[in-house]
């Protein structure tokens, strides 16, 4: 008996190892397909080495010394390293892992990256037509050093779902902690600098359906709340796009830190300064005790309204 487990635990070792060196063989070519549909397309693609290991549970691909240009030379990206890693009995499912620091090239701006931890992950339907079914980007200490336009992000997550039954509808949920700007940027948002250079929060849980056969799409958003210095903004509710591209529908706005918030957006030019002393005095009477504000924003035939106070034409998008 013993001897014809060993017998079979021999031949199911040799079957896996064959799967998995064919296995191999396919993701090098299908990594080389890539590669050259890319060039093909006038995208620069280099590097130094391209290998696959991982034996005997997984497909370990490490591209050494990666660099891509897009066809018209604007954008650029170098890399040590970049690793993507399946596992081999579950080949739709990826997850690629960023090198610690990474260069990129924005019309001849060199703009660094580095983070402790960076990483994505997708899972592919299994089909002739595959579709994306799940997709997840996590970040940790991610630092971009640009003197203008840089950035710091103590975590950040933003993950993405198809919504069971609906091809083109997708969950989505994104969450930034502890963002801080660089001086000019800062500047940009906050000419003033009324508020502080760091947002505490940024928030983002929602349904998405884009319809692949038209641009019109709709929102239906559970939560989004923006945590920046004494001002706090939570909204909910459900948006679509109209046909002359502007959004219909309606909001419901908690607003803490009203005044803050109404002056930024002055400065900001957001607030006509024709209906600013009407909106200022609207918001005062619908503020509680505590300063915070609860309404609802209609958006509505081409104009917006908060409560019962008009905002103003809605935004084209």
């Amino acid at each position: 008996m013993a001897r014809w487990l060993t017998i079979l635990v021999a031949v199911l070792a040799a079957l896996w190892s064959g799967y998995w060196f064919a296995g191999r063989t396919a993701v090098t070519r299908g990594a080389d397909a890539a590669i050259a549909d890319l060039r093909a397309q006038g995208w620069t693609l280099t590097y130094d080495d391209l290998s696959v290991g991982g034996f005997p549970n997984r497909f370990d691909t490490t591209v050494t010394a990666p660099r891509l240009v897009t066809p018209d030379g604007a954008f650029g990206w170098t890399a040590p390293f970049v690793q993507v890693f399946a596992l081999s009995y579950r080949p739709n499912q990826i997850i690629a892992v960023a090198p610690p620091q990474m260069t990129f090239d924005l019309a001849g701006r060199m703009v660094e990256a580095t983070s402790e931890d960076l990483r994505a992950s997708a899972m592919i339907s299994v089909s002739s037509e595959p579709e994306l079914q799940r997709a997840t980007l996590v970040a940790q200490s991610l630092n971009v050093d640009d003197p203008e336009f840089g950035v710091t992000v103590a975590a950040g997550q933003i993950a993405l779902r198809q919504t069971e039954g609906r091809a083109d509808t997708y969950d989505l949920a994104a969450t930034l902690t502890t963002l801080r700007m660089q001086p000019f940027l800062h500047g940009l948002l906050d000419p003033d600098r009324q508020l502080p250079d760091t947002f505490e929060l940024i928030e983002v849980d929602a349904t998405a359906t884009l319809p692949p056969d038209s641009q019109l799409g709709a929102l239906d958003l559970r939560q989004a709340t923006l945590v920046w210095g004494d001002m706090r903004i939570d909204l909910n509710g459900a948006m679509q796009v109209g046909p002359d591209r502007r959004p219909e529908g309606r909001l419901t706005l908690d607003l803490t830190g009203w005044e803050t918030a109404f002056d930024f957006a002055m400065r900001l030019g957001l607030v006509p300064a024709d209906r600013a002393p009407l909106i200022r005095a609207g918001l005062a009477g619908m503020a509680a005790g505590d300063g915070k504000v609860s309404a609802e924003l209609l958006f509505e035939n081409g104009q917006m309204r908060l409560g019962a106070i008009p905002l103003g034409p809605a935004p084209q998008l």
